[in-house]
């Protein structure tokens, strides 16, 4: 019996025409309008489409992604796919794009003239009744059909599929892909089915990235990133708009950097400068018909993520096939309107062009850049050097903290950053990098009160008592009677024992100071690159530092109708080491080092406002 089943398999096998699904198209598919393209298919100009070819054409891969920019030419390798599935492996097919009249649209146009391109399906197509060419959906004569439709939820609870083909599914409502990959399960227990995805980066505006359908299925596969080679040395690098380097410089797409006297960009005169540096040896290349030729002939996928057979995933951004200065001008646009509050420019950018998977909040603390560099800490103090450790209790007598050398130019370098538990740990943490006792600061926000409270270690090693304040500046009389804004407030005293028998015997120094001051001042810090972190370090503690200093996110809510922006500081609750960071800006104002953002003197009608309130 396995004699004859495997006779039959070598039979239908000879019957397949088994070349590339490229080659097959380039004899038997001719483009025609709307399309880019027009005239026979030819995928030398566009060799990144072979491998996905390839992986629709094997008969191991169940699940093909494609993530690629806007008119990256991910629907037309459908339109190819789809004609040879008809004439190689027929099966009914289902092709869902992003709306009924888009699915209405790329019927009519697009795919009937792509099928009637090829003989032998005309030829299937003219022996037809009318009756079974209706709408959207034809019924070929062997029991094969083919459904053009929207991801509506009656579209897709009918039929079974043995293809299926997912355009643009980015935007689907949640739960739809499901919806559709349902209609293969009759044939993915003949493990014949095969999936189609194409689409930009997502997720639609609304959707937890955690909980993007399409992002999952991009994810599960084997994840190939499209390489080209630099010109001068030859190294092969990620054709990626921008990318970072080991030592924080960035490579990809750069510009002069000229601007207007708004201090926005000059998009023209800078988008005109636009080229590309190598990763490698930083030499630049600049878009011409050579360079494209050569990235597009010697380009090649590398493996960047995963080991599925079943499941593989491309992508590649814009910068492989739409032209420099455009593409330039398009971020510099984007950056001024974040400039004025504005970020969706930017984060379409990224969804469409770069073709990744960002939300709004992640571009906000994928801002967050350090520079990072190699440097020993002397153990001793030179004149005008501070080091201040800081720390922020948590429940079961937990506590994130950290140390930090300042310098006299306002720069500060991190000693230690960690987790630890309880009193005496941060004693010898004080101890083993010799900060002096009134340069210790705990964030009271948390259980100040009681003997084990913050305000009771303070009196018992003479530590300071620190808590960030909503408000953005404290009204300080001077000497001589004039009264100044500052971000911290004048010294309080805190009594540990309030309310209770032992009131009023010790008191600890309570400093109150502005959050949303020093939540700035260290953004500033860090961008200016006088905030220094350790070049190399564990891993894991980099990782966690690099998080929580990203998880409190300034944020620009534009109101395009009247104009205004009104500016905050989202919080979140893993956010320990920024509040370590506010408070080392606290104690370095405090210290002098860095000037107080809120300190001038108030007009009259404010000095009336402010004593009458």
């Amino acid at each position: 019996m396995s004699n004859i089943i495997q006779q039959a398999w070598r039979d239908v096998w000879a019957q397949k025409d088994r070349r590339p699904i490229y080659d097959w198209a380039r004899d038997n598919v001719s483009l025609s309008a709307p399309l880019t393209k027009t005239g026979a298919f030819d995928v030398s100009t566009s060799r990144h489409f072979v491998a996905i070819f390839d992986a629709l054409q094997n008969d191991f891969v169940r699940e093909v992604n494609c993530l690629k920019p806007v008119r990256g030419g991910g629907t037309l390798i459908g339109d190819i796919w789809m004609p040879w599935t008809r004439t190689n492996e027929p099966g009914p097919f289902m092709f869902v794009l992003q709306t009924d009249p888009i699915a209405d649209d790329h019927f009519q146009k697009v795919l009937m003239p792509t099928l009637e391109s090829v003989p032998e399906i005309r030829r299937q197509l003219d022996a037809l009744d009318r009756f079974k060419k209706t709408g959207r959906k034809i019924e070929f004569s062997d029991g094969n059909h083919l459904h053009v439709n929207g991801p509506s939820i009656g579209n897709l609870q009918t039929n079974a599929f043995r293809y299926l083909q997912l355009d643009e599914c980015w935007m689907y409502a949640a739960g739809r892909m499901a919806d559709a990959e349902a209609r293969v399960g009759d044939f993915v227990k003949q493990q014949r089915s095969k999936i189609f995805r194409v689409s930009q980066g997502g997720p639609a505006e609304g959707v937890n990235i955690e909980e993007d359908d399409w992002r999952r299925a991009y994810l599960a596969g084997r994840i190939h990133e499209w390489q080209v080679p630099c010109l001068h040395c030859g190294k092969m690098m990620d054709a990626a708009f921008s990318g970072q380097r080991a030592d924080g410089s960035f490579w990809g797409m750069t510009w002069d950097n000229i601007k207007t006297s708004a201090g926005e960009w000059d998009v023209t005169m800078a988008a005109d400068t636009a080229r590309f540096e190598c990763e490698h040896c930083r030499e630049v290349m600049r878009d011409t018909p050579q360079t494209k030729h050569l990235w597009n002939e010697n380009g090649a996928y590398r493996v960047a993520h995963g080991n599925s057979v079943s499941k593989q995933s491309f992508h590649w951004e814009a910068v492989i096939d739409y032209p420099w200065r455009e593409l330039v001008e398009l971020w510099l646009e984007a950056c001024n309107a974040e400039h004025r509050g504005d970020l969706k420019p930017k984060l379409q950018f990224y969804q469409k062009r770069r073709a990744m998977f960002k939300t709004e909040e992640q571009l906000l603390r994928g801002g967050l850049s350090f520079k990072r560099t190699v440097y020993e800490i002397s153990d001793g103090l030179q004149p005008g050097e501070f080091d201040f450790a800081t720390f922020d209790k948590q429940a079961e007598d937990l506590y994130w903290g950290s140390v930090r050398r300042w310098y006299p130019n306002g720069k500060s370098r991190r000693v230690w950053f960690g987790k630890i538990y309880g009193e005496s740990a941060i004693k010898d943490i004080a101890t083993k990098y010799k900060v002096q006792p009134n340069r210790v600061g705990i964030d009271s926000g948390f259980e100040p009160k009681g003997d084990r409270g913050v305000y009771a270690m303070c009196v018992r090693n003479g530590w300071i008592a620190l808590k960030g304040d909503e408000d953005y500046e404290f009204i300080h009389t001077t000497k001589n009677g004039r009264k100044v804004r500052r971000s911290v407030a004048a010294l309080t005293w805190a009594d540990p024992e309030m309310g209770k028998t032992g009131q009023g015997r010790k008191y600890a120094p309570l400093i109150r100071f502005s959050k949303p001051q020093m939540n700035q001042k260290v953004q500033s810090l860090i961008e200016t690159g006088v905030w220094e972190e350790p070049q190399t370090g564990d891993p894991e503690t980099e990782r966690e530092y690099a998080e929580q200093m990203g998880s409190r996110i300034r944020v620009v809510d534009y109101n395009k109708k009247s104009g205004q922006a009104r500016v905050f500081w989202k919080e979140s609750k893993n956010d320990h080491a920024r509040d370590l960071a506010n408070m080392q800006c606290t104690f370095a104002i405090l210290a002098d080092i860095l000037p107080d953002p809120a300190a001038e003197q108030l007009t009259k009608s404010e000095q009336i406002t402010t004593e009458t309130t």
